[in-house]
């Protein structure tokens, strides 16, 4: 079995992606009958669209569209269990305004599903069941992110194509805390389910993601509730019944314009008079969405209550039973499946890669504005392991790295002063990277018998905290430095410095505290860190301790080989092209954020700090190609609060065709929403739309880290980079056989791995 650690419902993490894994399965197993999961997922849906017909009876006479709307567009998508999203995404798209419901329904009028058509072979919920399939699917995969579409069928299938509790089963795989349902009312979760089911071919995905996020009074969540889990059949009238209270409460109760005048802020309500005047209505809740005026906005007014997915019980217990039934089925497993076949194993990985991303965004709201030199350190030596936490490590190591690991001539470092804006996201994907190397080097170190799977999922349960008490016991029976142990794997430029200053902060235990106390203030006051006082504090330690390292390593470098002629016009026409697309994306970035502001005007004041990824991706073919730029930034704002991270989208474009430019914030629930596989990954955040769910895959993935990147060229430093020096010196080699594959076949092979 791929992993090592059980769950609360005494199953093995994993167990169900590897269970229907051909590289995880014992070669002796037997294949099981549902070994082809799509079809078999297709089968139980259609079983739900029989048992929605029964329970709908179907009054054809009495509401003449029924038939239609769930035989094409009732998707079995929702919340809810698999019939009642039937049943409800049905009644939701009646048009009962202008086809009023008779309770005069004929039953022999709606025959069942499998007398409705003589055809021979014929099924009536062929096509919406095969589009409902897809969509689940498709769901789960752009959710999380980190699984593949043959991942997400056997969560499905396993969860008996519940939604819900698909979701709670990749949560409990990937150690995605206590699994819990899905938040109806979360920008992702809405989101996902309007762009599932438009991609489903479904033109009402707005109402069914809508649906699922009401809130019901008292009263119509009994009589919903009542109605759909009866066992007496839908009459026309409760058709109706319910139809009235989604409706009702899908509908704004008012809508508030706000314009800015020059006499202050004037805010026209209007009210929506279509429910009735039998309606009873609680607290409003607010939505704002801006205007494409500048100096307006507008505010929907939505009913509170009790959200209508309360209505599914029973998850946790759901859950429990699904796992213990895999677990029952665990001796088919191979006795260990690690390496890049399990799915598993690589869906935490990326998990990892997307959590340890996240740290990075925090720790750039943390730091001040950073100069080149620091921003270089970040980039080549702020990895994430040490003896704090994993955040106070990366700001740390990065302060060191920036202070007494490698000192940059002044020349170089008034150089690269301005260098502090990121375009290449491959530069801190490598960063990335190579933290998790590290990090699973220092687990090892803890515990040499733990399989890969333990590492990586003591990593996702520990969120990549590592403990210094569970090297402690590790470090008394071996005479190695677990940190320099962990700085080798993840490739730091200076690893045995690195572990002597790890080593440094443990035998000084009031230096550490005062380190970690500054770092812990920012985070209390939501400001910066005081890097003057970091800086003299790492100062001050290395001091203390100057004697001894030097005695043991040293740190001084041998002086970089001198470029020759061919390696200086490299890094000079770098430099200049770095310096030409910065130029040009602040100023775009810095309009925007004008643009932005002024729509906002109620809101603070934000000016650009720096560019930490870009992402650029063509639309079009040949001469007539376009690029759109996708940027993360980080802005800082006149109300003295920490930086704010930024998304922006903008254009350059040979042609004439006007493009739709504009700037966001993103809350930090996106943060966490990157993901790198080994040919394609996420490297930046986007804002949580169903159009990004494509777009936000690109063909540089893992793979593509190790070789020389746009950043190491652009701070290069004469002094310190002798490797890169050497390399730049070296003849270009050729390789025919490599380069008669280009890097878009290989991502053409790739996708294929994952198309039906």
């Amino acid at each position: 079995m791929a992993s090592g650690s059980t769950s609360s419902g005494g199953a093995r993490r994993g167990l169900i992606s590897c269970l229907h894994s051909l590289n995880c399965r014992d070669e002796d197993a037997p294949l099981p009958h549902d070994d082809d999961l799509r079809q078999a997922t297709h089968q139980l849906i259609v079983g739900f669209y029989d048992e929605a017909f029964r329970r709908l009876r179907l009054p054809c006479k009495a509401v003449p569209d029924i038939y239609g709307l769930l035989s094409t567009r009732g998707l079995c998508l929702g919340l809810l269990d698999p019939v009642s999203d039937i049943i409800l995404n049905t009644i939701a798209l009646l048009d009962l305004k202008t086809k009023p419901p008779k309770d005069d329904y004929d039953v022999d009028a709606a025959p069942p599903a499998a007398k409705r058509r003589r055809r021979p072979g014929f099924d009536p919920w062929h096509e919406v069941a095969t589009r409902c399939c897809h969509s689940l699917m498709a769901f789960l995969v752009a959710y999380f992110g980190c699984i593949n579409e043959a991942q997400a069928f056997r969560y499905l299938y396993r969860a008996n194509a519940n939604l819900n509790l698909a979701v709670m089963l990749v949560q409990h795989d990937l150690f995605h805390g206590e699994p819990e349902a899905l938040d109806p009312e979360s920008y992702r979760t809405r989101a996902a389910l309007k762009w599932v089911s438009t991609s489903a071919g479904d033109d009402s995905s707005a109402t069914l993601a809508r649906v699922m996020a009401i809130r019901l009074k008292h009263a119509d969540l009994d009589l919903v509730k009542k109605k759909l889990f009866s066992a007496t059949p839908l009459t026309a009238e409760d058709d109706r019944a319910i139809h009235r209270v989604l409706h009702v409460m899908m509908t704004p109760m008012c809508v508030g314009n706000i314009t800015h005048t020059d006499d202050g802020l004037v805010v026209h309500v209007r009210q929506n008079l279509d429910h009735g005047d039998d309606a009873i209505w609680s607290k409003t809740k607010p939505l704002v969405y801006s205007t494409a005026d500048a100096r307006i906005t507008s505010t929907a007014f939505r009913w509170d209550g009790t959200a209508i997915s309360s209505l599914h019980s029973g998850l946790h217990a759901k859950l429990l039973h699904c796992l213990r039934i895999a677990n029952g089925q665990k001796h088919i497993l191979k006795t260990s499946c690690g390496g890049d076949a399990c799915d598993y194993l690589r869906s935490l990985k990326m998990y990892l890669h997307g959590m340890i991303h996240n740290l990075y965004v925090q720790a750039f709201k943390l730091l001040p504005a950073p100069s080149g030199s620091l921003m270089r350190s970040i980039l080549m030596a702020g990895h994430c392991y040490g003896p704090y936490d994993p955040l106070s490590n990366i700001i740390l190591n990065s302060i060191w790295h920036d202070t007494c690991g490698s000192v940059i001539s002044a020349s170089d470092r008034m150089m690269l002063n301005e260098y502090n804006d990121v375009m290449d996201p491959l530069s801190l994907l490598r960063l990335v990277v190579r933290s998790l190397e590290g990090l699973a080097n220092l687990v090892l170190f803890a515990d040499p018998q733990s399989s890969i799977a333990c590492v990586l999922e003591k990593l996702c349960s520990l969120k990549c905290a590592i403990l210094v008490d569970m090297l402690s016991s590790a470090t008394k029976s071996s005479e190695k430095n677990p940190f320099h142990e962990a700085a080798m794997a993840a490739r730091h430029p200076l690893p045995l410095q690195l572990g002597e200053f790890h080593q440094m902060l443990l035998l000084e235990p009031d230096g550490r505290r005062e380190l970690l106390s500054h770092i812990t203030k920012a985070q209390t006051s939501g400001g910066v860190v005081c890097f003057d006082d970091i800086r003299i504090c790492i100062s001050a330690i290395c001091d203390k301790f100057k004697e001894s390292r030097s005695q043991t390593s040293g740190t001084v470098q041998a002086p970089a080989p001198e470029l020759c002629a061919e390696a200086l016009r490299m890094v000079s026409s770098q430099r200049s092209e770095y310096e030409e697309e910065r130029s040009w994306l602040r100023s775009k970035i810095e309009q925007l954020l004008k643009d932005y502001t002024d729509q906002h005007f109620w809101g603070p004041k934000y000016e650009l700090d720096f560019i930490f990824g870009v992402e650029q991706i063509e639309h079009g073919w040949h001469r007539r190609t376009d690029t759109c730029h996708h940027v993360n930034f980080m802005a800082i704002s006149d109300e003295n609060v920490s930086r704010t991270l930024f998304y922006a989208e903008l254009w350059s474009w040979p042609s004439r065709k006007p493009r739709t430019e504009f700037c966001c914030p993103l809350p930090s629930a996106n943060v966490g929403r990157c993901y790198y596989d080994m040919i394609r990954a996420r490297k930046i955040v986007y804002p949580d739309d169903g159009k990004y769910f494509r777009d936000d895959i690109t063909h540089e993935g893992t793979g593509n880290v190790d070789g020389v990147l746009q950043m190491d060229l652009v701070h290069f430093s004469s002094e310190l980079d002798v490797e890169l020096a050497r390399n730049l010196n070296m003849p270009p080699t050729s390789d025919p056989e490599y380069e008669s594959k280009s890097s878009d076949q290989e991502y053409s092979e790739y996708e294929s791995m994952y198309q039906d």
